[in-house]
């Protein structure tokens, strides 16, 4: 995802119904993708990144307050560091991480990852090793999830069968 991207801030709408819909069943991962022609994007995810180092919650925190309020991004830094002050860090090592080369290493794991599923543009998903690419309805998602757990039935009558045979393939 990438914090400045409109299409990004309509997914996490998405994101939300779909975490309260299947409250426990599913996991959010937040990746980053901050694409070269979002100015702030790049700063927005170290930020993001600071936070997370050192507290999780607070990075989701972070994650929905910038999302809601996706316009005053416009501000770029001034925008960031107003909600970053609001969640009580230690903002000396939280200045420091965001220069740091751990906060830049994973941004950019995150950036290869999209690569390996093709993923080019945002907002990018990955469910179950299912890429989908593109700012879909929670109706989109709910569809492959049923898809995906009809899969997960067969697979496990199938090993069921090779359990009970205590056969194994390689």
């Amino acid at each position: 995802s990438d914090f400045e991207c409109p299409f990004c801030s309509r997914s996490f709408v998405t994101t939300e119904k779909l975490m309260e819909k299947y409250k426990g069943k599913i996991k959010f991962i937040y990746k980053h993708l901050p694409l070269s022609f979002h100015k702030n994007a790049m700063i927005a995810a170290k930020y993001y990144e600071g936070v997370r180092l050192q507290s999780t919650k607070l990075a989701f925190k972070f994650h929905d307050e910038v999302f809601r309020n996706q316009r005053e991004l416009k501000k770029g830094e001034v925008f960031l560091k107003k909600i970053v002050e609001n969640l009580n860090l230690d903002m000396k090592k939280f200045e420091k991480d965001i220069q740091s080369e751990t906060v830049l290493k994973r941004i950019n794991e995150d950036i290869e990852e999209a690569k390996r599923f093709n993923i080019q543009g945002t907002p990018g998903f990955v469910l179950n090793g299912v890429p989908i690419k593109g700012a879909y309805p929670i109706e989109h998602f709910v569809k492959i999830i049923n898809e995906l757990k009809k899969r997960k039935k067969k697979l496990e009558k199938v090993i069921g069968i090779y359990q009970s045979r205590h056969y194994w393939p390689y």
